[in-house]
């Protein structure tokens, strides 16, 4: 039988892809690079399936050998993150429409290579996927490499950027699908809210917090099967 999509999946962590996996039909180990891809299927979908490692490097390495090796029609990020929204909480599950980076500057983005200040998800994507999300609960996420996890710096990032979601590795993998003309959009999981007492949070629901980025996306493949071939 013919797959109808050959979607990408990238997390950093192993727990980002567990609940993805435990769904997928027809899966197989490829090991590339010091670390292992796994494909499979979903809903008659071919799902390619990979845990970066923690921080932006790893994110765009292990992207980048999927889209050599690959070839997929498109590429999302499912994972975690700290909220920065006062509409969001622990478990909510937020759309990536835009991708930047809070520790690189804006005018070094600005002026010179990728020579934007943020990457655009896929315009096709977004428009499937954000029926299925609250308006409050779709924007931008930013990455960089530490964990946020003090109010103070919370407060520079939302004044900066006023994104939705902070984490380690999304806008890497937009930066690196941006390069590679690949279509591309992240569904972000909310753990802790980047405060004084994210990292005691984080690891309490960090798991569960995965679980639902991964369910909320299979839902919208096996819903929106039609429209995503």
């Amino acid at each position: 039988m013919v797959k109808d999509m050959k979607l990408g999946i990238v997390s950093a962590m192993p727990i980002e892809i567990e609940y993805v996996l435990s769904k997928c039909d027809e899966v197989k180990e490829i090991q590339l690079k010091r670390n292992i891809y796994y494909q499979g299927s979903y809903n008659n979908h071919e799902i390619i399936i990979v845990a970066s490692g923690v921080g932006k490097t790893n994110a765009s390495i292990y992207t980048q050998i999927m889209v050599d090796h690959f070839k997929p029609d498109g590429i999302i990020n499912i994972g975690v993150g700290g909220g920065l929204s006062d509409k969001l909480e622990p478990f909510d599950v937020v759309l990536g429409k835009s991708f930047s980076y809070h520790d690189v500057r804006v005018k070094q983005m600005k002026n010179m290579f990728p020579f934007r200040t943020a990457f655009k998800g896929d315009s096709h994507l977004v428009t499937i996927f954000s029926e299925h999300f609250d308006d409050d609960k779709q924007g931008k996420i930013v990455s960089g490499e530490s964990f946020i996890g003090s109010s103070q710096d919370k407060k520079e990032i939302i004044k900066t950027y006023r994104p939705l979601i902070v984490d380690m590795e999304t806008s890497s993998i937009a930066h690196c699908c941006f390069v590679n003309d690949i279509p591309f959009i992240s569904l972000n999981a909310v753990t802790d809210l980047a405060d004084d007492e994210a990292g005691t949070t984080y690891y309490k629901n960090d798991k569960e917090a995965a679980d639902y980025a991964g369910e909320k996306l299979l839902s919208i493949l096996e819903i929106e099967k039609e429209r995503l071939i």
